[in-house]
């Protein structure tokens, strides 16, 4: 170990020895409590010396004492934020568990001291780390988060956690938990008048409908979108009407010519894959063999 760096864990050190003199108690000195918010400053400032020293496991432990002198000073905010830090050191460890854990300890300390939207930023956080790693515990963090900013009327914020929830559940193939997350999202547009995104919501819930071969259930999300201003005469709703009608007339040519819309080509490409995969059923209503576009699915892809 260098010399910097020694300095810095000998700085750490003294720092610690500080911060247990402020919790002793002495009759003789007249100091009957521990004096936990000094307390909390000296780990956080260790923790600070050790990352810089390279220490990271010693950093996570200080920081978690320093959350520990916080949260029994009744400081919960300033706590919840040494979980954050802690949460972002081990994720440096390649920790997934302990980030997760300290991180949901963290949105539960932001929650608890009224602070919801960093709550559900710390979230957001420990969900976008797991996305790749974990995916069905990231959709649950997604889910917590997005309850959080319900609470309030962060529409946008609520509308990113729709969306990352989505492509999750798209991406696990959870189909039916897809539709009911974009249905929500729709309603929830809906409530704050923003018709805009209600248009390409719309489109998204019919054609899940539509892989999963309901074509009713999908002319009743598309009816359902009529309430909102603007859309009936939009280009959603008329790439919404014009696949339910190729679909159900097993037009299978005009059914593909439809997704070679720009419209349709734009969306994300977790749709550009179920696109790849969905063909309108023969004249018969048998259902086609969905896998013959498989081996060319990345060339159409964003």
């Amino acid at each position: 170990m260098d010399l910097v760096n020694q300095r810095r864990l000998a700085e750490a050190d003294e720092c610690v020895k500080r911060a247990e003199n402020h919790l002793k108690t002495s009759i003789i000195k007249m100091k009957f409590k521990p004096d936990y918010d000094s307390a909390a400053i000296e780990y956080d400032r260790a923790a600070i010396c050790c990352r810089n020293a390279g220490d990271l496991a010693r950093c996570r432990d200080l920081y978690l004492k320093a959350s520990s002198m916080h949260s029994s000073n009744g400081n919960i905010f300033h706590a919840a934020k040494c979980h954050e830090n802690a949460a972002m050191v081990c994720k440096e460890l390649c920790d997934g568990e302990g980030s997760m854990k300290y991180m949901e300890l963290a949105a539960d300390g932001y929650a608890q001291s009224g602070s919801i939207d960093t709550a559900a930023m710390a979230l957001d956080k420990a969900a976008k780390f797991l996305e790749k790693a974990d995916p069905e515990k990231a959709v649950r963090i997604y889910q917590k988060a997005l309850s959080l900013v319900q609470q309030t009327d962060r529409s946008r914020m609520a509308g990113e956690f729709f969306n990352r929830l989505t492509k999750l559940y798209l991406k696990l193939e959870r189909f039916s938990e897809a539709i009911s997350n974009i249905d929500n999202e729709i309603d929830m547009y809906t409530d704050v008048h923003e018709f805009g995104k209600v248009g390409q919501l719309t489109t998204a819930i019919v054609l899940l409908e539509l892989v999963g071969g309901d074509s009713i259930a999908a002319s009743k999300r598309f009816q359902k979108s009529f309430k909102c201003e603007g859309f009936e005469f939009s280009e959603d709703a008329r790439a919404c009407a014009d696949l339910i009608s190729s679909y159900e007339a097993g037009d299978n040519e005009c059914f593909q010519e439809i997704f070679q819309r720009p419209l349709l080509k734009s969306m994300d490409n977790e749709f550009l894959r179920l696109m790849k995969r969905l063909n309108a059923p023969d004249c018969c209503g048998n259902s086609r063999n969905a896998a013959q576009n498989e081996d060319n699915n990345a060339d159409d892809l964003k």
